[in-house]
């Protein structure tokens, strides 16, 4: 479904502004991109919040995802380690792709997998992305829309006309 307003505002810097399935998110790249007994970590994590079957398709869409970064990135993806109560706008954009993915909305996936890789790994991002994201929505960890974002012309958008309201 393609909207023209956002569900939530934008996140604050702050980790603990974050929805749940938002900190899944994010605590899932945090997680593996540290590495060792922090994946150990994600599996639990995962495997305590969906479903056996689910957590390992969502391990290996996440895993996936940060193979093709890796190997199609044009920049430096920053992140933060697992216990940062901050997030950082990479961070942000990888919930915004996951987001974009998991509501159906190509044009905005596209868009936020182009900001990090080449065109030749844009495909394989966006085919990971959807194994991940899906495995979360069949798990009922769906991430709200925090971005306003529209395929459709300004001018082919219904809008409704409200009045601003006024002090007595």
């Amino acid at each position: 479904m393609v909207t023209a307003f956002p569900e939530l505002p934008p996140p604050t810097v702050r980790f603990g502004d974050l929805t749940e399935p938002e900190q899944l998110v994010v605590c899932a790249f945090r997680r593996w991109l540290a590495g060792g007994h922090q994946r150990e970590m994600l599996w639990r994590m995962l495997a305590h919040d969906l479903e056996p079957g689910e957590a390992r398709t969502a391990m290996k869409g996440l895993e996936t995802m940060i193979r093709v970064l890796t190997a199609h990135a044009h920049r430096n993806i920053s992140y933060h380690q697992p216990c940062c109560p901050c997030v950082g706008p990479d961070e942000v954009a990888l919930l915004s792709l996951v987001t974009a993915v998991q509501r159906a909305q190509p044009q905005l996936a596209k868009l936020v997998a182009g900001s990090f890789v080449h065109n030749n790994g844009l495909n394989v991002l966006l085919a990971a992305a959807d194994i991940f994201a899906s495995a979360l929505k069949r798990a009922a960890r769906e991430l709200p829309l925090r971005y306003a974002f529209c395929a459709e012309p300004a001018g082919a958008i219904e809008t409704e006309t409200m009045l601003a309201p006024t002090l007595p």
